[in-house]
């Protein structure tokens, strides 16, 4: 059985190691967009890592069409940007995800033994922190 001490120290070390990488990428993350045109061309959109549009744009002639089309087509447009953004975010953010859970099983095996609490509380307070810091991909 693992000492539910060295397998927080452990935890605490793939922690760390999570905050480094993510700390290099937040800046990119930040600067991050996806655009998408529509089928026409008539139609674009931006959006920014979280899918909310930061740019609308539409070719002079795309106003010639109904209502029904534009809609359509900005629709379209939008899809396509929320769906650039979220591979880009993908490729950024790739290796990000750390292997938390192994291990874990073994940290409280000794009943009665909770001098590993604290460390779990410091623990879970920087998963909390850098679960807070993380973007969410587009819904």
């Amino acid at each position: 059985m693992t000492d539910p001490l060295s397998g927080l120290e452990a935890l605490a070390g793939r922690l760390a190691d999570v905050e480094r990488r993510f700390a290099g990428v937040q800046a990119e993350l930040d600067e991050l967009v996806g655009t998408g045109v529509d089928e026409t061309g008539l139609v674009s959109v931006t959006v920014d890592a979280a899918g909310e549009l930061t740019d609308l744009t539409f070719q002079p002639t795309a106003l010639r069409y109904g209502t029904a089309e534009l809609t359509a087509m900005v629709l379209q447009a939008y899809r396509r940007a929320r769906s650039a953004a979220g591979e880009r975010l993908a490729e950024r953010t790739d290796g990000l995800t750390a292997q938390l859970g192994t291990g874990l099983t073994e940290l409280f095996g000794r009943p009665g033994d909770f001098s590993a609490l604290g460390r779990l509380d410091e623990a879970a307070a920087r998963l909390d922190g850098l679960d807070a810091r993380l973007p969410r991909p587009p819904a």
